[in-house]
């Protein structure tokens, strides 16, 4: 990718694989050399990282005249380099796995959390219909230990330090990536790399260039009184400057039946306080101030104001909870080539977010349980991308955060957290052969406004990665990746009452992948297949947990050591069955073997952590064709516990849950209409993801979209 930059004037290249044929890098590179004979040295000090020298380099950096490099998308003067993200993830030196927007109707995805059960190795916490939190753990590491990055900027939450997916809307996704390590993308923020797992959302930007209005408008409506209307409206206004508008509103009353059990008495109960109320609207534009410039921007408002069923409890289903949750933000991104051997991007973004947690229930002085919690975060930064010679790539990324938490409980400690995290990254790439290694810096200085404050530190965590293509006449290729993150605890684990504890260490993690990805060449019949098989290891030293004192008062403690093996499948092959019929096969299997390695005395010693499958899976055929396409798909999880220490009442039964999606496409007068109808756990199977929490049974699902 990075190479692309060194084309330059190379006038009518144009080529959508990721290598140039090697005899034009070689003529430009040469050329371009003759023209830049002056080299850039610099040395950017990353030992000891400090915010002191961070912020005057971003500054620096930021005020240097510019050009344009989008990662996925590169142009330069008369030169168009595409590459599809598809060759990026056989040939990344991690796992990396991929859906699009074509993806989405082929394997019967509803929303973001669906998608994530197309993936190996992911566990979604899921508390229970639309409204329910949705969370991402990868490989048993925790849901706090990944990354959500949209649109190239990391969502954050410092209060709990997990991102609630079910918030993005699935219809206004254009590609779901989902990293396991780092690999050899280099040219990325140093927060980006600052976790073990990334999860990039890439949402639609760019109108259509031919159309003076691009709109696109859906209607979902489905059971429990599922309504969710959503637009999107763009405009390209020049060659240079394009925008559009987003909107959605979903509205369910969420009063799903399930099955009460008690020893061998059972009862038809129905969810209630249950009801979602939630919108979400967004303005993005784009401005390629010239070729050798480009400017995004976001702002982004989010508001979900949902009553709380809680758990299940015998013989008492009310409940008087509800929860407001309100976030806004902006960001902004500029990207550019300096010249033939240097390019820069820079980020900015300020977030705030809001939840307003209420209790009418009575039990309570005054009537009622307020509390309204309020967190902000101001975020820079700058990457710079220097290359030398002609397979050697250097990238340099210095971010800074500061965040701030506050609420209106009469104990609160108004924490806050200066944050500065540098990277220093090398990569190699040969014919046959990619290396890329990565040192990140990271110092977290740590206060707060009234008692004790948490610890503050620093450290250096190292990474590598390499791929490598034993057969020059085909596409396989082996990959070997080590990384070494490690993760603050949140404001939450630190400060909240009778709970935190600041003195809790970050979690350190080590990971160990190895790896194999084969894209066959594909017939007559069969198409391209692509099939992954990882086997890892991670290793977690200072595992945060939370252990009781007595029955009122918890804390957050260090306990020591966790160990997750595992082995991770996927495959995907496509069958040409007639004239414009096709059958695809896709498939992921994942074994996870999570256990607490501390104290062999334990209880927990060796079991299995809580809420891991050791085996989990998903199936997918799809069937595309002129009348109307089809897909079946089927996830299955394995028997967990609710427990570390595996104790059988509470063991979680495996499950699985089926699902059918039928879709039509239609074109009328040069536009285009989609109709799709999804059936969801056709067997209507009873369970829960997370105990008391039961899941919503057989239900269905209509939507029409249009498109101008």
């Amino acid at each position: 990718m990075s190479l692309s930059i060194l084309l330059g004037k190379a006038s009518g290249v144009r080529n959508k694989s990721e290598n140039l044929p090697t005899a034009i890098y070689k003529r430009v590179f040469l050329s371009r050399m003759r023209k830049h004979n002056a080299r850039l040295s610099s040395y950017i000090p990353i030992a000891k990282p400090c915010a002191f020298y961070l912020i005057p380099t971003i500054l620096g950096i930021m005020w240097t005249p510019t050009h344009a490099q989008n990662p996925a998308h590169i142009r330069l003067d008369s030169v168009e380099v595409v590459h599809t993200q598809a060759v990026k993830a056989v040939k990344s030196t991690a796992p990396t796995f991929t859906l699009d927007e074509k993806h989405f109707n082929r394997l019967g995805v509803t929303d973001i959390s669906d998608a994530m059960h197309r993936l190996p190795g992911v566990n979604l916490r899921d508390y229970g219909g639309l409204g329910g939190l949705k969370t991402v753990s990868v490989r048993g590491l925790g849901a706090s230990h990944t990354a959500v990055i949209y649109d190239g900027i990391v969502l954050s939450d410092c209060q709990s330090g997990e991102v609630d997916v079910s918030r993005y809307s699935l219809d206004n996704v254009e590609q779901l990536n989902m990293i396991i390590g780092d690999n050899d993308d280099i040219f990325i923020p140093a927060r980006a790399a600052a976790s073990a797992a990334t999860l990039y959302i890439s949402s639609f930007k760019a109108s259509d260039a031919t159309s003076p209005l691009d709109l696109t408008a859906q209607l979902k409506v489905g059971s429990f009184g599922y309504v969710n209307p959503y637009f999107r409206i763009g405009r390209k206004f020049s060659n240079q400057l394009s925008m559009n508008v987003i909107g959605d509103y979903t509205y369910a009353d969420n009063d799903y039946p399930f099955t009460l059990t008690n020893g061998d008495y059972k009862t038809r109960e129905r969810r209630n306080n249950s009801r979602m109320n939630s919108g979400h609207g967004e303005m993005n534009f784009s401005w390629h101030k010239s070729t050798r410039s480009d400017l995004a921007g976001k702002v982004y408002y989010y508001d979900n104001d949902r009553q709380l069923p809680g758990p299940v409890i015998y013989y008492n289903n009310s409940n008087t909870e509800s929860l407001r949750d309100r976030n806004f933000f902006t960001q902004i991104q500029y990207r550019s080539t300096l010249s033939s051997q240097l390019s820069l991007q820079t980020h900015a973004k300020f977030n705030w977010a809001s939840s307003h947690y209420e209790d009418v229930s009575g039990k309570y002085p005054g009537g009622k349980l307020d509390q309204r919690y309020i967190q902000r975060e101001a975020y820079a930064s700058a990457c710079l991308l220097w290359i030398p010679a002609y397979r050697w790539a250097f990238d340099y990324s210095g971010d800074y955060f500061y965040n701030n938490f506050s609420s209106n409980l009469p104990t609160e400690n108004f924490p806050y957290r200066h944050s500065v995290i540098q990277s220093l990254t090398a990569r190699y790439r040969g014919d046959r052969v990619t290396v890329s290694a990565r040192l990140l810096g990271s110092i977290y200085d740590c206060g707060a406004q009234k008692g004790t404050q948490a610890a503050d530190y620093q450290q250096i965590s190292p990474s590598a990665s390499v791929s490598f293509q034993p057969f020059g006449d085909r596409q396989m290729f082996v990959r070997l990746s080590y990384k070494n993150i490690f993760r603050m605890p949140t404001f939450n684990e630190a400060y909240f009452y009778h709970f935190g504890n600041p003195d809790v260490r970050p979690e350190n993690a080590h990971q160990v992948n190895l790896g194999v990805t084969l894209q066959t060449k594909g017939s007559a019949v069969l198409g391209k297949g692509v099939f992954t098989a990882d086997v890892y290891m991670n290793r977690v030293t200072d595992k945060i947990v939370a252990i009781p004192y007595n029955m009122f008062v918890w804390t957050v403690v260090n306990l020591g050591k966790a160990r997750m093996i595992g082995v991770d499948l996927t495959a995907t092959q496509p069958f040409e069955i007639g004239r414009k019929q096709q059958i695809t096969l896709t498939g992921n299997y994942s074994y996870q073997l999570a256990q607490p390695r501390t104290d062999r005395s334990s209880s927990e010693y060796n079991k299995q952590i809580a809420y891991i499958p050791r085996n989990s899976g998903n199936v997918t055929v799809g069937y595309e064709n002129p009348w109307v396409n089809l897909s079946v798909h089927a996830t299955a999880v394995g028997w967990r516990y609710a427990t570390n220490d595996n104790n059988p009442a509470t063991r979680l039964g495996g499950y699985m849950d089926m699902g059918l999606t039928a879709y039509r496409n239609f074109h009328l007068k040069g536009h285009d209409m989609e109709v799709r109808g999804d059936l969801m756990n056709i067997l209507d199977r009873q369970y829960t993801v997370v105990a008391r929490y039961p899941m919503p049974g057989r239900s269905w699902r209509i939507s029409l979209k249009f498109t101008l």
